[in-house]
């Protein structure tokens, strides 16, 4: 891909980053790096790619050193070897690698659905790498799944049926374009053609296919009893958390900020008006506006 001009002396460049960690050894990430200043990582969510920034890293790119990245087994990162290689710490030791090798030892991480899962365990694990964390439209996720009311169960069907190791394969693999536009059906406001087709196309190969259901899994079986171990010991994120949602969203009426409370020191929030779920592409102004506005609250350059 070429160089991309995106603003006056801002420009993209896309590279291909192989870590070092024995952890996550031979797992290539991709990544593009504009500006300068203070870093601030920026993380997507499913089923997208580090594309999904493309209204929000220009922005921000006047002021920090902004790296979007790809997580394992999304778009042009690399898939894990093992299919259940996708826990969020994982992933998160993915990232804290990335910016190592960048030369980046302390960041602002900014993450959606999936990525802020991988923010929020960065968060909890290593609070001397991260000055803050900004979680998009996510809730708990011990706490959603233990939402057992019909309009939860609506909302977040994808959630269990990724649980059912077999059928879920070969539903996906039969029909990834359905079902990745199902979930962009609900945005409040349409994402451009373009791209949605790049979504879907990175979503349909079956690589990404197994890291989305990884991802999943992991999340109930290996993440969620160590998020449920964390909150019975009362055990609190100590780096400060802004949360953002979308007005019109999933976590319309969900108690978003006490239940963070419950999970985290230092907690912030507000909803991001006239969007649902997809906010840095449906609302991206409000987006910037609020991460800067918590980079000032930190005394970030």
């Amino acid at each position: 891909m070429a160089p991309v001009l995106v603003g006056p002396m801002i420009r993209y460049t896309r590279h291909m980053h192989q870590l070092s960690s024995g952890r996550v050894d031979g797992v290539r990430i991709a990544y593009e790096r504009s500006g300068s200043g203070f870093p601030v990582l920026l993380l997507h969510g499913w089923p997208q790619t580090r594309r999904m920034w493309r209204h929000v890293a220009p922005a921000l790119a006047r002021r920090f050193t902004v790296v979007t990245a790809d997580l394992r087994g999304y778009g042009d990162s690399d898939p894990a070897d093992d299919p259940d290689a996708y826990d969020k710490r994982t992933m998160a030791e993915d990232m804290l690698a990335l910016m190592d090798e960048l030369g980046f030892p302390r960041f602002l991480a900014v993450g959606h659905d999936r990525g802020a899962r991988a923010v929020r365990r960065m968060a909890a694990d290593h609070p001397d790498r991260l000055v803050g964390g900004c979680l998009l439209d996510i809730m708990p996720m011990e706490w959603v799944f233990n939402q057992g009311e019909d309009g939860y169960a609506r909302r977040y069907y994808h959630w269990y049926f990724f649980l059912q190791r077999g059928l879920a394969e070969a539903v996906v693999a039969a029909a990834p374009r359905p079902i990745a536009l199902h979930q962009f059906a609900g945005a409040r406001v349409s994402l451009d053609g373009a791209d949605v087709e790049h979504y879907v196309e990175m979503f349909s190969r079956p690589h990404s296919i197994q890291a989305t259901l990884g991802d999943y899994r992991t999340a109930f079986e290996v993440d969620r009893p160590r998020w449920e171990a964390a909150l019975a010991e009362d055990e609190r994120i100590a780096v400060p958390l802004q949360i953002l949602w979308g007005g019109a969203g999933n976590l319309r009426d969900a108690p978003i900020l006490d239940e963070w409370r419950r999970r985290a020191e230092d907690v912030r929030g507000q909803a991001i008006e006239g969007s649902a779920h997809y906010i840095p592409e449906e609302q991206p102004d409000q987006v910037v506006r609020a991460i800067v506005e918590f980079a000032d609250e930190l005394g970030l350059p």
